[in-house]
């Protein structure tokens, strides 16, 4: 009787950690690292978006946070800083399936791009399909939708040019 009120007393110790939300992202610059649950996600400021979904062929409004931001928040470089050395950083935008894609840093900043690269989890105001979600990254202006991941999981900052 003991040994199972103590053991019961361990389950309730723990229980908490155990229902803490599980988080559905990681942005990884190159000195910090944040992860996200969905409640800290839906908490950031949203941007609305409409875009062209390239595989369904269908414009649709996606809401979500724009990319950029969730790479300030890891202290990567941007506007007039964006230059020499930081101009050969990559952005691999990982998913759980493994699917994994690539971008220049320089695609993220608007004094190299004017488009906006978002991390959605709204698609015409409803969460993004099973097959898509919790995140799925929306990728405005590219000719195909291979880099419009589905159930991205990560965002990491990665050096792909010659060590400065």
């Amino acid at each position: 009787m003991i040994r199972s009120l103590r053991f019961a007393a361990v389950l309730l110790a723990f229980a908490p950690a155990a229902l803490a939300a599980e988080p559905i992202l990681k942005v990884v610059g190159l000195d910090k690292t944040l992860t996200f649950t969905a409640e800290e996600f839906a908490a950031l400021p949203h941007t609305d978006l409409k875009a062209l979904e390239p595989h369904e062929k269908k414009e649709r409004l996606y809401s979500g946070v724009v990319v950029h931001d969730l790479l300030t928040k890891v202290g990567v470089l941007s506007g007039e800083s964006l230059r020499g050395p930081a101009l050969q950083l990559g952005v691999l935008v990982r998913s759980k399936d493994g699917y994994t894609v690539l971008f220049a840093l320089a695609e993220f900043d608007e004094n190299f791009s004017s488009r906006t690269l978002l991390l959605a989890d709204r698609e015409d105001g409803q969460p993004p399909p099973a097959t898509a979600a919790p995140l799925r990254l929306v990728a405005p202006g590219d000719k195909r939708g291979g880099r419009w991941a589905r159930i991205v999981t990560s965002i990491e900052i990665v050096p792909v040019g010659a060590k400065p």
